[in-house]
């Protein structure tokens, strides 16, 4: 848990100066398009909350929410031009969503073997 409350915080770090440092990047398009890293990591916190209560629901919250942030992220480089488009700083962080969401994929995998391992079967 306290993974995904890092890894959540991390993620609204990262789109918040990517929204309020639009002008200094010099990217085309508009600064609410840095503000889907915030989505990710709010969805994230909330996931986080419901492990205190449901530790399961939580946990594979937490999971779908970091699967749908690679995917969008996956999907969002590719729509800017793919790996070639890296040199921008719009993908780059994008790119760092992606790796922030990739981390939080194998923690909460990792979770969820435990889980399975301790809990007793329904």
């Amino acid at each position: 848990m306290f993974l995904t409350i890092l890894n959540a915080v991390c993620l609204i770090i990262l789109g918040l100066a990517g929204f309020f440092k639009w002008e200094s990047l010099n990217a085309s398009g508009t600064p609410t398009e840095m503000l889907m890293p915030v989505f990710f990591g709010g969805a994230l916190l909330i996931c986080a909350g419901f492990t205190r209560v449901h530790y399961r629901h939580g946990l594979y919250g937490g999971l779908i929410i970091a699967l749908l942030g690679v995917c969008s992220a996956i999907y969002r480089i590719y729509q800017y031009g793919g790996i070639s488009s890296l040199s921008e700083a719009k993908p780059r962080l994008i790119a760092a969503m992606g790796a922030l969401c990739i981390l939080q994929l194998i923690a909460a995998w990792k979770a969820v073997q435990d889980d399975r391992e301790i809990a007793p079967p329904i």
